[in-house]
């Protein structure tokens, strides 16, 4: 790749998160002058696991093993998940020495207190990765189980993972001026989009209301979200896109708004980890009664009792 060529970056996002990978986008572009190019990927070309247990708890989980091949398996590209806002110039991690390495990850990533984080932020070596979705998919269950391919380490051998990329790339859910390059707002409920309180959220609704200022998104593209169920309605007061409500713009009335109109943070992905918990306690029941057909009233019973009825 050439000194000019663009910084690649690719966002793991579903539906819900389209919002916060817009303003992850702008927060880059903003920090930069490189050239860059930010592209939204999710599961659409890998193919979903039969069994249950090994199904991807979001739309974008297994999107970034796709990577290499969509850059074709040359030069570097960077892995970002969506929810989560940058405050320096992308061209740093961009420019964190590979080696021998074939990913690199932040310095100290590792060691955080929740624990799988590190593969959030990733500067992946492309033309030496030779992932193929469909078989890294194929292994679940057999060479790995979900949670260890979320860390990836089950598809590198020692050493070709390193903490090369500089502390504060993926500072999870606190900020520190001068050493956070890059919030991760990990918690799903808490979530500035979702969630009046976050003690950071002030920074993403900033970032937000920049881009109203700037032109780079309409109020009918956030009063859209609102009324998907995608972000919360107290956003449009934050914005001064709605009048305030009778207890003005604290924190404390801006989530009594949000629970007067009844909105459940990230209520569809939550159903979705509902439905996967189901259809796994469903394949169990299954099992077990496969392999003792006799006490296969007893699995029903049980799993009538947590599940209800229907199947």
């Amino acid at each position: 790749m050439t000194a000019t060529s663009p910084v690649r970056i690719f966002c793991g996002a579903d539906r819900s998160q389209q919002l916060a990978f817009r303003v992850l986008a702008h927060s880059i572009e903003r920090h930069t002058s490189r050239p860059v190019e930010i592209r939204l990927i999710d599961n659409g070309d890998a193919p979903m696991p039969a069994d249950p247990r090994h199904a991807p708890y979001t739309e974008f989980s297994f999107a970034r093993f796709a990577i290499p091949a969509m850059c074709g398996h040359a030069g570097k590209a960077i892995y970002m998940d969506s929810d989560m806002l940058v405050f320096a110039d992308i061209g740093e991690l961009w420019d964190s020495p590979l080696d021998d390495a074939k990913i690199a990850i932040e310095v100290g990533s590792r060691d955080q207190e929740t624990r799988g984080r590190h593969a959030a932020v990733m500067l992946l070596d492309c033309a030496r990765l030779d992932w193929k979705v469909a078989d890294i998919v194929a292994g679940l269950g057999e060479r790995y189980d979900y949670n260890a391919l979320m860390a990836i380490d089950p598809l590198l051998q020692p050493g070709e993972m390193q903490e090369r990329i500089p502390a504060g790339w993926n500072d999870l859910d606190r900020y520190e001026a001068g050493r956070t390059r890059n919030l991760h707002y990990t918690e799903i409920r808490t979530q500035p989009w979702v969630y009046a309180g976050h003690p950071h959220g002030d920074l993403w609704v900033r970032e937000l209301r920049g881009m109203l200022d700037e032109g780079d998104i309409e109020p009918e593209e956030i009063r859209a979200e609102v009324e998907a169920g995608y972000a919360r309605p107290s956003l449009l007061v934050e914005l001064a896109l709605e009048p305030a409500p009778a207890g003005g713009r604290g924190t404390e009335a801006l989530q009594a708004l949000d629970r007067e109109y009844g909105f459940v943070a990230h209520r569809k992905l939550l159903a979705r980890f509902a439905e996967r918990k189901k259809a796994i306690a469903r394949w169990r029941r299954d099992e077990a009664t496969r392999a003792r057909p006799w006490l296969g009233w007893w699995y029903a019973l049980v799993y009538r009792y947590r599940y209800g009825k229907g199947e």
